[in-house]
């Protein structure tokens, strides 16, 4: 790149910067401009951060950062100037004895050097370094009282603290005040948790970590504050949805500044369609919600995917009732990871309807027939499951019997009446042929859908004549169906 970070700083004029600025850089005979970002490097701990290639120190006029920055502890961090979207190579060197733990930055796992390209106005990186101090401060004078850990651990200096222990980085502590003879305890500074309990909890995060305990009635005490941090949230991955926690409320990314330490709680929400797929290592990727201190952390991504897998299968779908008119059937619910939206049934391979509930009752059907039913579910983003089947009846319709035919046939000496019965359903049927009162024949025989041949023998010696012919069918749903009668003339032989 044309130019040099001295040419930076002489274009700066000396001005310090907060966050954003416009710097002309010279390139031969053309000039251009480029936006200027800071980067806050904060150590915590024994330990020092230098950057590659250098920027230029925001704080002490904008000159070129000669010197690694060992603002390792309090309210101190090093604030350098970058052309935005340049590629900065950090790298974490631990006093000696002293060991580096990791990066703020999840992105930057390990303890080797962390890369980022600087895209926004602000961005933090946190160096953890080990040892950390746990710094311990007495109300009043001092005399009220002692407070022991649960642990063994070396001791130090800190100024402006009654006790001061060296600890790993992230180590949860139980503190616990021991009131002198003659006095009481009366509750810890915000942070050691609960406040109201001789014994509290901390975790060790910060370079110092403060914790204060109040003995008899004196004031809350006043702790020393730390650094403010950059938080910063990318939404990752080839699905939607929304992150939200105190101060945030992210669409595609967004940052917002914390007091270093400060818990946070994202919670991931999927669009439609979608589902969350992780927090890229900082909490458990089934966990929608994730809450961790500001500060050891100052990015994160939260990683949204495409459903794309179907739900499964409508189970045991079967016939609850049918009518002549209608089917109800039922079925078993189907799972999917982004939840069930419905369910469609289909009948004879055309979709019928849409349904949320698992039983449908499907009307205006014709008596007597097969149909081939089939329901599958959808997912919210459209993904459907294979269909369950089955093939179900209407009720058949109702017994209905015609008569088509009738006459007589003469062989052998004999008389036979004929009888064309036209029935619709399979029944028993009662042919009687009569005359004055009288019955010459009668046959029960089975019939069976379509056109039945009834045969009805006239007896010998049964005169010649005119003949009624009576049939009465047996109807499947119940009684009786008599078909109207019939003449038929007989001759002789």
């Amino acid at each position: 790149m044309p130019g040099t970070w001295r040419n930076v700083a002489a274009a700066f004029g000396g001005a310090a910067l907060a966050g954003l600025a416009l710097v002309t850089l010279a390139a031969g005979a053309s000039a251009r401009t480029a936006a200027v970002v800071e980067l806050q490097v904060a150590p915590r701990g024994p330990g020092t951060v230098s950057a590659s290639p250098a920027g230029v120190d925001l704080d002490n006029g904008n000159v070129a950062v000669t010197e690694p920055c060992d603002r390792s502890d309090g309210a101190d961090s090093c604030r350098w100037g970058f052309e935005r979207g340049t590629a900065v190579t950090l790298s974490a060197k631990a006093d000696s004895g002293r060991s580096f733990v990791g990066w703020s930055d999840p992105d930057c796992p390990g303890t080797g050097s962390c890369t980022l390209t600087l895209d926004a106005d602000l961005t933090s990186v946190v160096a953890v370094f080990s040892p950390l101090k746990l710094a311990v401060r007495y109300s009043g004078d001092g005399d009220g009282g002692t407070v022991t850990i649960d642990r063994s651990a070396n001791t130090c200096t800190e100024d402006g603290a009654d006790a001061c222990f060296e600890l790993a980085p992230r180590s949860e502590v139980r503190l616990t005040a021991q009131p002198a003879a003659g006095h009481t305890f009366k509750g810890w500074s915000p942070g050691c948790e609960p406040t109201n309990a001789p014994t509290c909890t901390i975790r060790v995060n910060d370079q110092p970590t403060w914790a204060g305990a109040i003995f008899d009635d004196d004031e809350p005490l006043q702790l020393p504050t730390s650094i403010k941090v950059q938080f910063r949230l990318r939404k990752t991955g080839s699905g939607g949805g929304q992150v939200t926690a105190s101060k945030l409320d992210c669409g595609g990314q967004c940052t917002a500044q914390y007091d270093y330490g400060q818990a946070i709680t994202l919670m991931a929400t999927p669009d439609s369609g979608s589902l969350f797929d992780g927090w890229n290592g900082v909490c458990a990727r089934t966990e929608t919600t994730c809450r961790f201190p500001v500060g050891p952390i100052t990015s994160i991504k939260a990683q949204f995917v495409r459903d794309a897998a179907p739900p499964t299968t409508p189970g045991g779908l079967a016939v609850r009732s049918a009518t002549r008119t209608g089917i109800a059937i039922a079925w078993t619910a189907s799972t999917d990871s982004t939840g069930v939206a419905g369910y469609r049934v289909y009948l004879d391979g055309a979709a019928a309807a849409e349904t949320a509930a698992t039983e449908y009752a499907l009307a205006n059907l014709k008596c007597g027939r097969t149909y081939g039913i089939a329901v599958d579910a959808v997912d919210s983003g459209g993904s459907r499951s294979s269909r369950a089947t089955l093939r179900a009846a209407t009720r058949p319709c109702p017994l209905a019997a015609r008569l088509a035919g009738i006459g007589v046939v003469y062989a052998g000496g004999s008389r036979t009446v004929v009888v064309k019965l036209r029935v619709n359903r399979t029944t028993t049927a009662r042919v009687a042929l009569l005359r004055g009162g009288r019955s010459f024949a009668t046959t029960r025989p089975r019939v069976r859908p379509g056109t039945n041949a009834l045969r009805l023998r006239v007896p010998a010696g049964s005169p010649a004549g005119v003949y009624r012919v009576a049939i009465v069918l047996v109807d499947p749903d119940g009684g009786n169906l008599t078909v109207p009668s019939r003449n038929v003339l007989v001759r002789r032989r």
